[in-house]
């Protein structure tokens, strides 16, 4: 009998992924979960792959050996190892994608190439090259390197020293981030002999005296904490180690992520209120089921759902069991995280995106421990490697962000429910503006509801005043922020209080309009027009990234009145910091917090009353705690709703609700002006009143109308090409396929073939089908036979992809 193992490859291509047959070595301890690299193909060349069964077994046909391990221990758990074979064909991506969203990035291996000399000794004839590769020794150059010295012909060159002996190239792997070391110094003699020497006169320098000093009192010390001591060098530790006195140790050190964090509260629990005691009773014993549970928690702004949630973690820990708790925006990551540090210390781990490679690793390696209970962060925090999960709460879980748009394409909520299926544990969805497919769900009794209707301090939800900006028009005010809204921010001022402004829309400008012939700059690589940014004067597309300065004169008639048309919110922030009332204003949008603590910085700065206004895009409209903010203002609120897009109406009501919700948290009453030109949609109108089930009960009946969810799933095929004839050429010949096997089915829409709205994306041309049909198993089947047929042709350019549930319809 063979020890075999059974491996997927870790970049395969559609067409080679499936399951592997390797021989595994007496010599090697191979297990479910590691990695390996196995020789593979005709060329034997050796690939990184996941080992995902190991059994005992005869060899019906010749197997390879697998060549060596990549790891010493399993990265992935069974549970894991389920989980990507449930991704890879509900998202129809590879395994090895799959098993790519589950571990950080920085354990991913990189293929280099060594190139080594086949000769020890130097000699003066050499050539620069074989003398630098003699010189490197049996360690060799990495290809790259020698590329930077030697960028003239080096392949060819090293083509004829190979084929001469002289050199020999070999591939290998690299993890691009390890377990962080620091040097550490410890004493090795121990005090009385060096007291001896220091009497006797051999120790000659009283900066070496009081390292040891340090040493004998602390044990072992960094090397970095070492040279803080006045008048001691990297010269100081050398000459003691040389003496004999010290010796060095590399020690595993953690990169912490919480180094700036800092808890908002003492760690006191509250008193729970009626409705959060309400939603405890009724949600506690689903924590000692051992089969998926779901439940929706209805609350509105500000109910107290984050105490619901610190409540029910506390349990799953009392029953031995692990928590993840998902947050839509990385924005929210701190304020959580702080929430959580202060009642579970130490045993809570995050994960986001703002990390460094080395924090993320260290982070996900303590959760693979066990050294935690508890994980904050957002989408990809649902792979986070807990045993016993107890627990999944999906905060704010209407967010369209829970849904990847690059490959695999999941859901976390999906994954979420599928991870809760295999452990048997509960999963909790929050909202104060649920997604309508998900509060359909509810409402049909097929998961649970929970409704909070009344704010944790009793405090009233704030008034809401509409402001028709077609009159502020009339009226000759020309200016983005209205009268009212002006007076108001002016009168928050005068009181010591603090306000938000909301408008969805960064840059200064929307676009550059010449006036003398009606041109517009637009991308040259998208159909879009570009955002003027005035503080560095450039042009921006917010799609693909390209950037140029604002050109002097029109570039289509050469005239000089180019004028920024639309509102963003470095517009806005210019004229408040212009104002008479000398306002002091920050921005939270893309643009200002690109580092790392960008977010928490200017939150901070915030809470602290730094300024009177935030002005920010969506990420200030969700979640945050301001308790000194009275004060919403919503520029432009229905901006949002004329996109292509079904959900414009809902995700319109979902932002206007969440903003205003920052407002009146505290104890001084709040309130919101709503600024817009249609005053009469209903989904603002039902904002104003922060009325859910009105808006439910006006968009549920238009979706079934239309056949959109939760009447119907979706799914997209979306063909791209540089080439536009061959790419219409294409999305043609997928959709007489449609047609011609699935025409006929029963309740299946399949629409015409028609370009994206936004049709020239990165210099790609877009063409889209979408399907309709009511069963999930149902689509999936068929965008399986769209993938396959697509896989078997020669795309050259062109490329497809196919996606159930899409969350960007653009």
């Amino acid at each position: 009998m063979l020890n075999i193992a059974s491996v997927v490859l870790s970049a395969g291509l559609r067409s080679f992924d499936k399951l592997y047959d390797y021989i595994i070595p007496d010599n090697l301890s191979a297990l479910p979960g590691m990695r390996v690299l196995v020789p593979f193909g005709a060329k034997n060349r050796l690939c990184s792959a996941w080992i995902v069964q190991v059994r005992q077994d005869e060899a019906t046909r010749a197997l390879k050996e697998i060549h060596s391990l990549v790891d010493d221990y399993p990265l992935l758990n069974q549970e894991m190892l389920k989980l990507s074979e449930w991704m890879k064909n509900r998202y129809l991506c590879t395994w090895g994608e799959a098993i790519g969203c589950m571990v950080p990035a920085g354990v991913n291996l990189t293929r280099q190439r060594i190139v080594k000399s086949c000769i020890q000794s130097p000699s003066e004839e050499m050539s620069p090259i074989m003398a630098r590769l003699c010189e490197a020794g049996d360690e060799g150059v990495l290809y790259q390197d020698l590329e930077r010295e030697f960028p003239d012909n080096l392949e060819a060159m090293l083509k004829e020293l190979v084929d001469k002996g002289l050199v020999e190239i070999r591939e290998t792997f690299r993890q691009r981030v390890s377990q962080k070391k620091q040097r550490a110094v410890y004493p090795v003699i121990d005090q009385a002999e060096f007291m001896a020497l220091y009497h006797e006169g051999q120790v000659k320098s009283v900066y070496q005296a009081r390292v040891m000093d340090f040493l004998y009192e602390e044990g072992m010390c960094f090397l970095q904490d070492l040279l803080l001591i006045p008048g001691v060098s990297h010269a100081t530790i050398r000459a003691m180690h040389k003496k004999g006195w010290v010796a060095y140790e590399d020690v595993d050190v953690e990169r912490d992520p919480f180094e700036i964090q800092e808890n908002a509260s003492n760690g006191i629990a509250p008193v729970p209120t009626e409705d959060q005691q309400r939603a405890l009773d009724t949600l506690m014993p689903l924590l000692e089921g051992h089969r998926l549970n779901e439940a929706l928690l209805h609350g509105v702004t500000g109910s107290g759902k984050t105490e619901v949630y610190i409540r029910l973690i506390e349990e799953a820990i009392r029953l031995g069991k692990t928590a993840i708790v998902l947050v839509p925006e990385i924005s929210l990551t701190p304020q959580m995280v702080s929430r959580f540090t202060s009642r579970f210390g130490k045993r809570v781990a995050i994960q986001h995106s703002r990390l460094s490679l080395g924090e993320r690793y260290d982070q996900w390696q303590k959760i693979r421990r066990g050294e935690v209970d508890v994980v904050i962060g957002v989408r990809s925090a649902v792979f986070a490697p807990l045993n016993n999960l107890g627990i999944v709460i999906v905060d704010e879980e209407h967010e369209p962000t829970y849904k990847s748009e690059n490959n695999p394409k999941y859901d976390a909520r999906h994954v979420a429910r599928a991870r809760c299926n295999i452990n048997g544990a509960l999963l909790l969805l929050g909202s104060a503006t649920p997604s309508v497919e998900t509060y359909a769900r509810a409402r049909s009794g097929k998961i649970g509801l929970i409704e909070m209707k009344t704010r944790a301090n009793t405090r009233p939800l704030p008034q809401v005043r509409m402001v028709d900006m077609r009159a502020e028009l009339q009226q000759g005010n020309l200016k983005m922020i209205s009268r009212v809204l002006e007076e108001e921010l002016i009168r928050v001022k005068r009181n010591g209080e603090q306000a938000i402004l909301f408008l969805n829309r960064r840059g200064y400008a929307s676009f550059l309009l010449c006036r003398d012939c009606g041109f517009v700059l637009r991308c040259p690589n998208c159909s879009v027009s570009m955002t003027y940014h005035r503080n560095d004067r450039h042009v921006v597309c917010h799609y693909c990234g390209y950037t140029v300065p604002v050109p002097p004169s029109c570039p289509n008639c050469r005239g000089v009145h180019l004028k920024p048309m639309g509102t963003g919110t470095q517009r806005i922030e210019e004229e408040l910091l212009s104002h008479e009332a000398g306002f002091r204003v920050l921005r939270m949008d893309l643009d200002t917090t690109g580092s790392k603590y960008g977010y928490q910085r200017i939150l901070d700065a915030f809470r602290t009353g730094e300024a009177d206004i935030l002005i920010g895009t969506q990420m200030v409209a969700k979640g945050h705690d301001f308790p000194n903010v009275t004060l919403v203002g919503i520029l432009a609120a229905d901006a949002m709703l004329f996109t292509e897009d079904y959900r414009s109406t809902e995700r319109t009501f979902q932002l206007v609700t969440q903003a205003a919700g920052r407002a009146g948290r505290g104890e001084k009453p709040g309130q919101v002006i709503l600024q817009a030109y249609n005053v009469d949609n209903y989904a603002l109108q039902a904002a104003m009143e922060q009325d859910f089930h009105a808006f439910y009960s006006r968009e549920i009946p238009i979706r079934q109308q239309l056949g959109y969810p939760p009447f119907a799933h979706i799914g997209m095929v979306m063909v791209s090409s540089t080439d536009n004839s061959r790419g219409w050429e294409l999305i043609i010949r997928i959709h007489q396929f449609l047609m011609e096997k699935y025409g006929q089915t029963d309740q299946l829409t399949i629409s015409r073939p028609l370009r994206a709205p936004i049709f020239v994306l990165r210099n790609r041309m877009r063409w889209r089908i979408i399907l309709k049909h009511p069963s999930t198993g149902h689509l999936l089947g068929i965008l399986k036979d769209v993938a396959a047929m697509t896989d078997r042709m020669k795309l050259k350019d062109a490329r497809v992809s196919v996606d159930i549930d899409p969350v960007n319809m653009l």
